[in-house]
C-alpha cells in the first residue's frame, strides 16, 4: 500500500509543481474577475465529478469478484449519460441568470461546454476508482501529472487572445487530458460495460443499494456545502472577491484536495486488506498522524507568511488576497483530513451515519452564513463577516466528522 500511495504521490506532487509554477505568471496575466468565471466553472464540474457517478464509484472497491464490480462500473456510466442530460437542462434554464448575478459577462460560452466536461469530470472518477481497485497506481499517477500539465499550458497560450475565459479552457482541456490518460487500457471494460443491458446482474445492485441512495444523498449535501460559499459570497461581495477566494482554493485547498482525492481509494483499499480489530485500529492512527502533520504544516506556513505575500508572489492585484488565504486556511486542512479519511466509513460500513453528518454540514454552513450576515459583529466586523461565519461553521463540523470516524473506527471489530 505505502508504494501505491508514493507513486500517486509523486504524480500529484509533478502535477501540482506545475501548477504552482504557473500560478507565478497566470495571477498577473488574468484578472480577478478571471478567476471568478474559473471558480464558477470548476463548482459546476466538481459537483459533477463527485455526484455524476451515482456513486457507484465508492462501491467498486467492495465486491470480490470482477463480474460484481462490472455491474457497478456499467451502473456507473449510465449515471454519467443521465448526468449530461441533467446538466443540459439546467445549463439552458440558469446560464443567463448566473451571468447576470454574479457579474460573469462570458458566462454564457463556458456554459456551452458545460454537458461535456462534466460528463469527463465524473467519468475520470469512475475510471480512477477501477485503476485503483486493479491496483494501476502507474496509470492514475500519470493522469495526475498530465491533467494539469496540460491545462496551465493552455491557460498561458490564452492569456493574450481569452483574457476573461482563458484560465476555464485551460481547465477543461486538463480534465479531458486527465480522462484520456484515465481510460487507455480500459476500452474493452467500457465497451463492454456500456451495452449495460448485456451486463448480468445477479442482485449485485440491490446490494449496493445504499450508494445510490444514502451516500448519494449524502455527497449531495456535502459538495452543496462544499460550494456554498462560491453561491452565497460571490452574489453579494461580487466577482473580485470571488476571484480572491478562487485564488485562495488554487494555492491551499487544490493541493491538499489532490493529495487527499488520491491518497483516500489506496486508504481505502488498503483498508481492505486488513483484519479488523487492532490491524484496522493501527492502520487509521497511522494515516491520521499523517493528515494531522500535514495539515499543520501547512496551516503553520500560511499563518507565518508576511501580508504581503500574495503581492509578492501573483502581483499588486492580489494584495489584499493574503487576508482571504488566512481566513480559508483552517476550513481548508481540516477539509484535507476528512476527505483523505472519511473512505474508512465505508470501510466499517457507516454508510447513513455519512448521510446524517453531510446533513449537519449543510446545516452549519446554513447558519455560519446566516448568523455572520444578520450579527457580523461576532466574527470581527466587516464585509466578511458572512466568509467568517461559515468558515468557524465548517471548522466545527469538520472536527465534530473526525470525533465521530475516531469513534467508528475504534468501536469497529470489538
Amino acid at each position: 500500500m505505502l508504494r501505491r500511495m508514493a507513486t500517486l504521490l509523486g504524480g500529484s506532487l509533478s502535477g501540482q509543481l506545475v501548477t504552482i509554477a504557473a500560478a507565478f505568471a497566470l495571477t498577473r496575466l488574468y484578472t480577478p474577475e478571471a478567476f471568478a468565471h474559473l471558480e464558477m466553472f470548476a463548482l459546476a464540474t466538481g459537483l459533477a465529478a463527485v455526484l455524476g457517478t451515482g456513486k457507484y464509484e465508492q462501491a467498486l472497491m467492495l465486491p470480490k469478484v470482477d463480474s460484481e464490480a462490472r455491474v457497478l462500473f456499467a451502473a456507473g456510466q449510465r449515471a454519467v449519460g443521465a448526468l449530461v442530460l441533467v446538466v443540459l437542462g439546467l445549463t439552458i434554464a440558469t446560464a443567463s441568470w448566473v451571468s447576470e448575478q454574479y457579474e460573469l459577462e462570458h458566462w454564457w460560452s463556458i456554459a456551452c461546454g458545460l454537458p461535456l466536461f462534466c460528463a469527463l469530470a465524473a467519468h475520470t472518477r469512475l475510471l480512477e476508482y477501477w485503476h485503483h481497485r486493479a491496483t494501476s497506481a502507474g496509470r492514475v499517477a500519470t493522469a495526475q501529472a498530465a491533467g494539469p500539465l496540460a491545462s496551465e499550458g493552455v491557460k498561458l497560450a490564452l492569456a493574450g487572445p481569452m483574457s476573461t475565459t482563458g484560465l476555464v479552457w485551460g481547465t477543461a482541456t486538463g480534465i479531458a487530458v486527465r480522462w484520456g490518460v484515465m481510460r487507455r487500457g480500459l476500452n474493452g471494460l467500457i465497451h463492454e460495460t456500456r451495452a449495460w443491458h448485456q451486463v448480468k446482474d445477479d442482485g449485485v445492485l440491490a446490494a449496493y443499494r445504499d450508494y445510490p441512495t444514502w451516500v448519494l444523498a449524502g455527497s449531495a449535501m456535502n459538495r452543496l456545502a462544499q460550494w456554498l460559499h462560491v453561491l452565497l459570497i460571490g452574489a453579494t461581495l461580487g466577482p473580485i472577491l470571488l476571484g480572491m477566494m478562487g485564488l485562495a482554493r488554487r494555492m491551499v485547498m487544490q493541493p491538499l484536495s489532490l493529495l487527499a482525492t488520491s491518497a483516500a481509494p489506496v486508504l481505502f483499499q488498503g483498508s481492505t486488506e486488513v483484519e479488523d480489530g487492532a490491524p484496522l485500529r493501527r492502520l487509521f492512527l497511522q494515516a491520521l498522524a499523517a493528515f494531522g502533520t500535514v495539515s499543520l504544516l501547512v496551516g503553520a506556513a500560511v499563518f507565518s507568511a508576511p501580508d504581503h505575500t500574495t503581492a509578492w508572489l501573483f502581483g499588486e492585484a492580489w494584495r489584499g488576497a493574503m487576508d482571504v488565504v488566512r481566513i480559508l486556511t483552517p476550513w481548508f486542512v481540516l477539509n484535507f483530513m476528512t476527505a483523505g479519511l472519511g473512505a474508512l466509513f465505508h470501510r466499517v460500513r457507516k454508510l447513513r451515519w455519512i448521510t446524517w453528518l453531510d446533513g449537519l454540514h449543510l446545516l452549519a454552513v446554513a447558519v455560519g452564513w446566516y448568523l455572520g450576515t444578520v450579527r457580523p459583529e461576532w466574527f470581527g466586523g466587516g464585509e466578511w463577516g458572512a466568509l467568517i461565519g461559515i468558515v468557524w461553521a465548517k471548522c466545527g463540523y469538520y472536527l465534530l466528522n473526525l470525533a465521530v470516524l475516531v469513534t467508528a473506527v475504534m468501536r469497529h471489530g470489538k
